[in-house]
């Protein structure tokens, strides 16, 4: 996802299928709700509260990739590869 500012960041959704947008915004809404109530310093967070709840995301899908393993891999793979400014986890 990317914020009106440009900042990416990539996650992962684990269940995709048949509803994939209705599951990556269930995903974001979590998201905004840990950086709102949890005190977690992930790059992703810290950015939230400081302004970045307030602005338009967009959200894409990139892949779907079947098997847990296999997914996490993917998303490794993306975040060293494309290095957002948001993932802090994988670099």
């Amino acid at each position: 996802m990317t914020s009106e500012r440009g900042d990416s960041y990539i996650g992962l959704t684990r269940k995709a299928l048949p509803n994939a947008d209705k599951v990556v915004l269930e995903r974001w809404r979590k998201h905004k709700s840990r950086a709102r109530n949890e005190n977690r310093l992930w790059a992703l967070y810290i950015y939230l509260k400081s302004g970045g709840l307030d602005m338009n995301w967009t959200h894409e899908i990139i892949a779907i990739v079947r098997g847990r393993a296999e997914a996490y891999a993917y998303e490794r793979e993306l975040v060293k590869l494309i290095k957002p400014e948001l993932n802090d986890q994988y670099l």
